[in-house]
């Protein structure tokens, strides 16, 4: 288990979640801007994931290679994320950003992640709040099991 941070540590590794939303553009631009202050570096994460477990079955059933029924997933991911990086630093991106693409539940995802960074950043979706319980939230999941410190950019 790690140990506690302490108000005042040194933030040198920034985690953003993104999923190519505008709240995700305003997430990875705050971090970008606290990280040119601290000197730390910007780890930009999107996560997808297969939509129906039983697509999967169809395709075993079907003798579908599976591999073709994730480069869709995995393209629009892609996407997302080259969007919401162009969107914040251009066509360079600087030194001290890092873009890696996940498979799996976000909320997840973003806590096992955690537990390397010293500051989670996400975007505020701002569903209401019978959609937040009935589909759940990554913002809170995050925030309620993250092994840093969270921030949500309401922007």
């Amino acid at each position: 288990m790690m140990s506690p941070r302490k108000a005042g540590s040194k933030i040198r590794k920034i985690l953003v979640g993104v999923d190519g939303s505008e709240k995700s553009i305003s997430a990875l631009k705050w971090a970008a801007e606290l990280a040119s202050q601290n000197g730390a570096h910007v780890y930009v994460l999107t996560v997808w994931q297969t939509p129906f477990p039983t697509v999967e079955l169809i395709a075993i059933g079907l003798n579908l290679d599976i591999t073709q029924l994730n480069e869709r997933p995995s393209r629009i991911a892609q996407y997302r994320l080259d969007k919401v990086v162009h969107a914040v630093y251009g066509t360079t991106r600087p030194e001290g950003v890092t873009c890696f693409i996940d498979e799996g539940y976000p909320g997840l995802i973003l806590v096992d992640k955690s537990r390397e960074m010293d500051l989670l950043v996400l975007g505020n979706r701002g569903h209401s709040p019978i959609v937040e319980t009935f589909l759940g939230s990554v913002s809170m999941h995050a925030l309620a099991h993250a092994d840093c410190p969270v921030v949500i950019v309401k922007e």
